[in-house]
């Protein structure tokens, strides 16, 4: 189990106090437990993933850690830049009482970390990549409760991602994870919990999913912001018109209402744009009480250009070009 306990973090720049990066954050991580952090750049996943590492102190607050924790695998720092990579290796291996098999955790390392000759090279030779690798490995070759992943599975080439990632599958039921990581889909395929970082705070979810869709629904509400904005050069960086903005706002205010009891039934226009707002946020359709609501069933579907309501065919369905040439039911009458 590891307490967090209204930890802040903020750094010293050279005008003084940086911004609080973290800003009071309380959670407990249970044990055995897979836990993805989400939030966008400069949210304090990094930060967060060292603090409960231990590579990095809280400015206020504390962290009790009642199990054994990896340092954050793929971070790069942490080595002796005049010594060799084997030397590194060596001195961890010695120092979490690996002595009796070392010559086995060394040959494991250097077969896993593969940087060659540059194994027996000054770390201070090495690229950030190959800095990753042999970090990566270290924290693999001794036996950890909870291992820390800090977008390890994004570094080095196909062959080695596919490499990491059948080593986290191979640490299930024996080591639990803490990861941050930019791929939605490694987050699923490896945490059951989520941490959603944002504006300082931290927010616990059960499900990692439910952390996802919090977090694209803030991300979507900035874009929405922007595209409305009265200032050109916020409309020009938004991704989206100002008429989709206002769809996705209104489909957005509907999900949120049927997340807390929706009306009993709504207008097809409403309808599609909480189908719209859904779509781009990856929930659920199916399990959305305002969709339910309509008394229609959902039809699998790609992600369109827009979602109309055909009262003839009494179905909703998708354009995929804005003449309407090309449409496909999504949703029909029960």
């Amino acid at each position: 189990m590891i307490i967090i306990d209204d930890i802040y973090k903020r750094y010293k720049t050279k005008d003084g106090p940086g911004r609080w990066i973290l800003n009071g954050i309380s959670l407990t991580i249970p044990s055995n437990h897979n836990v993805g952090i989400i939030g966008k750049n400069g949210a304090g996943k990094s930060t967060l993933l060292r603090l409960i590492g231990g590579v990095d102190h809280p400015t206020k607050g504390s962290i009790q850690r009642k199990t054994r924790i990896s340092w954050p695998m793929g971070l790069g720092s942490g080595l002796q830049p005049s010594l060799t990579g084997r030397q590194n290796a060596k001195f961890i291996c010695r120092i979490y009482g690996h002595e009796s098999d070392l010559i086995d955790r060394i040959d494991y390392i250097q077969d896993f970390a593969e940087i060659g000759t540059a194994f027996d090279e000054p770390i201070r030779t090495y690229s950030s990549g190959m800095r990753s690798r042999l970090q990566f490995a270290l924290s693999l070759a001794v036996n950890f409760d909870v291992y820390i992943s800090d977008e390890v599975t994004a570094a080095g080439d196909a062959s080695f991602r596919k490499k990491a990632a059948d080593a986290f599958r191979n640490l299930v039921g024996k080591s639990s994870l803490i990861m941050a990581a930019h791929g939605e889909s490694t987050l699923k395929e490896f945490c059951k919990s989520g941490i959603w970082l944002h504006e300082g705070k931290a927010y616990w979810f059960d499900d990692i999913n439910d952390a996802l869709i919090e977090y694209k629904k803030s991300e979507l509400n900035h874009q929405i912001d922007k595209a409305l904005s009265p200032k050109l050069e916020h409309q020009e960086l938004s991704g989206i018109s100002k008429e989709m903005a206002e769809v996705l706002q209104k489909g957005l205010t509907l999900l949120n209402k049927g997340l807390d009891g929706c009306p009993e039934r709504i207008g097809h226009e409403e309808g599609s744009h909480a189908i719209m707002a859904a779509k781009e946020i990856g929930m659920n359709l199916a399990n959305i009480g305002v969709i339910k609501n309509l008394g229609f069933t959902l039809l699998p579907n790609k992600k369109p250009l827009l979602i109309k309501y055909n009262p003839v065919a009494d179905q909703y369905v998708e354009l995929y070009d804005v003449n309407s040439q090309c449409v496909k039911a999504i949703a029909s009458s029960q």
